[in-house]
């Protein structure tokens, strides 16, 4: 049996391949990103960045979504999803969950610094290769849309991309200090 503990669970994740996990482990390690990318939230820059809560409500969240349209461009939006306080992990209080997904596998990813900044001077769009949330856990990213649109996303972020093929997609650059994220699909 796998104890799943803030920390713990998701180091011993670290080094493995990207290997199937039992959707409810994929929520907890959700709820958990979730939870905490409310108060790990960085101090605003002025640039553009991803969705954040507009007040410290726990019943509600809020991530960015690069999603398709028809003519294959990409563009962000901003999703918040309501929460509801239940009894989530007796006996423990009850706590706000909500906006669930199913995945079936949690990966992590790790990137040098300004990994991604030749495909932006290049032009070099990618799809998502599949439709996931992905929490930036250390250091900075940009993600450029096809219509144009830059934004940023720093630790305790949350952004959804279902930008995949035939979709242009999208440019994403690390900043200037390596970048981790985990992605859940």
């Amino acid at each position: 049996m796998q104890y799943v503990t803030a920390g713990f669970a998701m180091s011993a994740l670290v080094a493995r391949p990207v290997v199937p996990v039992e959707t409810h482990i994929v929520e907890k390690i959700l709820l958990f990103l979730i939870v905490g990318s409310v108060s790990l939230t960085g101090c605003d820059t002025g640039a553009p960045t991803a969705a954040r809560s507009p007040s410290h409500d726990p019943s509600r969240f809020s991530y960015t979504r690069l999603y398709c349209t028809p003519d294959n461009e990409s563009h962000f939006e901003d999703v918040t999803v309501d929460l509801s306080k239940i009894n989530f992990a007796p006996p423990a209080s009850p706590i706000y969950v909500g906006g669930s997904h199913p995945a079936s596998s949690i990966f992590f990813v790790g990137s040098e610094p300004l990994w991604g900044a030749h495909d932006l001077a290049k032009g070099l769009n990618h799809p998502a290769p599949a439709v996931q949330f992905i929490a930036v856990l250390v250091g900075d990213f940009s993600v450029t849309a096809t219509d144009g649109e830059t934004r940023r996303f720093h630790v305790g972020d949350v952004i959804r991309t279902e930008d995949i093929a035939p979709c242009k997609g999208h440019i994403t650059v690390v900043g200037d200090k390596p970048g981790f994220a985990m992605f859940a699909r």
